[in-house]
């Protein structure tokens, strides 16, 4: 019982890292109708600006997180100015393989800044255990957790009851009534790669004291994070919580229960049957064609 205690807390807290990834492809798609196949690469630069500001400048560890997010902010803010906003009158499809292409550029060009060495960033939260129905649990997991849920919460409260987040559903829903109504839309959308890049960003700190930071972490978590999206309901922020739950949890108990070779294959698994068996996701509305 205390090992499936702490295998579930753990599941529960890698679920809510691949929850948040999972919320910049809903928050991105939202918005722009795209999918951001770099959402992968925003989480490992999340990761390794947090080894510039922690490890590197050494700077106190709350200043150190708070630099690291509000970089990310400002980095998704110019990834809308570089890559989405030129390219913002071509098909999806050219949009898509954009994100793709800029996602590798930036796996290479972490390469080039911090080298291909792994790092090991410490948890705001020490290394700790708290002990729970005599199950030690893990300090780092319990507060991302609670961390994520406060994440969720604030994004909720922004989006459904304050004036920014209804002119961002506005724009979402109806991009050109939104721009004739006199809208600012280009500062709009680049605000939604803003809140998509922070969110990775704490993503990216939050995973990286569980592994290890390097340029290559991105490719395994976008995987998972586009798994989620699949399973919740791509376009659904319950779905992408959802989602990320199920699969972070499918991946500890599978890796514990059944072989650590065959994790990957249960959330894949589950993503392929619901593609099959429910295509629009747990809380994704029915998908329909027109005759």
């Amino acid at each position: 019982m205390q090992d499936l205690v702490q295998l579930l807390v753990s599941g529960v807290a890698l679920g809510s890292v691949y929850a948040l990834a999972a919320l910049g492809f809903v928050t991105i798609y939202s918005a722009t109708g795209i999918v951001n196949f770099a959402a992968g690469q925003f989480v490992m630069f999340g990761a390794m600006f947090g080894v510039t500001t922690v490890l590197q400048l050494g700077l106190p560890m709350p200043m150190a997180i708070l630099l690291a997010v509000a970089m990310m902010g400002v980095f998704g803010f110019l990834f809308y100015l570089g890559v989405h906003l030129p390219l913002r009158t071509q098909s999806p499809v050219t949009v898509v393989i954009a994100t793709v292409m800029i996602g590798l550029s930036m796996q290479n060009g972490a390469n080039l800044i911090w080298g291909s060495a792994p790092f090991r960033l410490p948890s705001p939260f020490g290394d700790g255990t708290l002990t729970v129905f005599d199950s030690a649990l893990s300090t780092h997991a319990l507060a991302s957790i609670g961390i994520t849920a406060v994440l969720v919460a604030a994004l909720y409260v922004l989006m459904q009851h304050s004036s920014l987040g209804r002119v961002m559903r506005a724009v979402a829903q109806d991009f050109p009534t939104a721009r004739l109504m006199g809208l600012p839309v280009g500062l709009l959308l680049a605000c939604s790669w803003a809140i998509a890049a922070v969110l990775a960003g704490f993503a990216g700190l939050l995973i990286a004291p569980m592994w290890f930071a390097d340029a290559h972490m991105g490719d395994a978590i976008a995987l998972k994070a586009f798994a989620a999206t699949i399973i919740g309901g791509f376009g659904s922020v319950p779905g992408a919580i959802a989602g990320g739950l199920f699969v972070g949890l499918a991946e500890i108990l599978g890796a514990s229960y059944i072989s650590s070779a065959y994790k990957d294959l249960l959330c894949f698994g589950a993503m392929v049957v619901f593609l099959v068996a429910r295509p629009q996701g747990i809380f994704g509305e029915p998908i329909s064609e027109r005759g």
